[in-house]
């Protein structure tokens, strides 16, 4: 698992700055007008999904909408329309006796609208089906209490399903069938490697005896977002003890993945050198 600590809000938060100062210059005059046609928004979008997907190391074939939740990158389109709405704001003639709001208190709150409508965009979106699956909250994801790290290509993999499964190399025309090689079950997606896959069982064990059950997609969303800090308890010791508990349920949830998809991996490059020696 990597180190726990900055460097992965800090690169999120260089690359996004980049990329936003060149996409949203002058973002006020123009983006109500962009902001309206699917096909604008897709074209301002674009740049910010190639710089999401460098930040979780992802396949080009994931969606914008995926790359952008996990890199916690909220779409450029709905950037331009807060920074419009903060503008807006800070310039609004004041009647008298009115006082006006700081700045810090219009940008939180333009901040939580843009959220608002992310949320509701991702819940909308056809794309993005398993992602969707294992971050079915968005604010909950944004605002995790485990330990933000960078996410490594095997952990996107589990997270957007395109990867070293049967599934997706069959829907790349680089598999002959969906089946999975380890145990002949019918699709090898993300799920049946991660949780399903009896070939993988001795991976799961560690987290299986954390959690006191066999780990299933149905956890993912607790253990990649923790509790939600609202529900925490008041005190301390109380509230530092959950965090742990979560901390090290991450931890060995990150474990595994690596773990299985590394062993996946090498299990896969094996089979196809053993191909192409004795090809059909």
């Amino acid at each position: 698992m990597p180190n726990i600590g900055g460097s992965a809000q800090w690169k999120r938060r260089l690359l996004s700055s980049v990329v936003e100062s060149q996409l949203l210059y002058a973002a006020p005059v123009w983006i109500p007008v962009v902001a309206e046609v699917a096909r604008t928004r897709a074209i301002l979008i674009r740049p910010q999904r190639t710089a999401a997907s460098r930040v979780i190391r992802s396949y080009r074939t994931v969606s914008d909408e995926a790359a952008l939740v996990l890199a916690c990158m909220p779409p450029v389109d709905l950037l331009g329309l807060e920074r419009q709405s903060i503008g807006s704001r800070l310039r609004a003639v004041m009647e008298p006796g009115e006082q006006r709001p700081p700045k810090a208190v219009v940008k939180h709150e333009a901040r939580k609208n843009t959220i608002v409508a992310w949320k509701a965009r991702w819940r909308a979106t056809p794309k993005a089906a398993w992602t969707r699956r294992v971050i079915p909250d968005l604010p909950r994801w944004l605002e995790r209490t485990v330990p933000w790290v960078s996410l490594t290509f095997h952990m996107t993999q589990a997270l957007t399903g395109h990867g070293c499964f049967g599934w997706y190399l069959h829907r790349m025309n680089r598999a002959a069938s969906p089946r999975c090689w380890q145990c002949s079950g019918e699709s090898d997606t993300a799920e049946h490697t991660l949780f399903d896959c009896p070939h993988w069982d001795g991976f799961r064990e560690p987290l299986s005896a954390r959690i006191g059950h066999r780990p299933s997609t149905d956890d993912v969303p607790d253990i990649i977002c923790g509790p939600a800090f609202e529900l925490l308890p008041v005190d301390a010791h109380g509230r530092d003890a959950i965090l742990s508990e979560a901390e090290e349920r991450f931890k060995l949830f990150y474990g595994m993945v690596e773990n299985i998809l590394s062993a996946k991996e090498e299990e896969e490059r094996a089979r196809q050198a053993v191909n192409e020696r004795n090809p059909p």
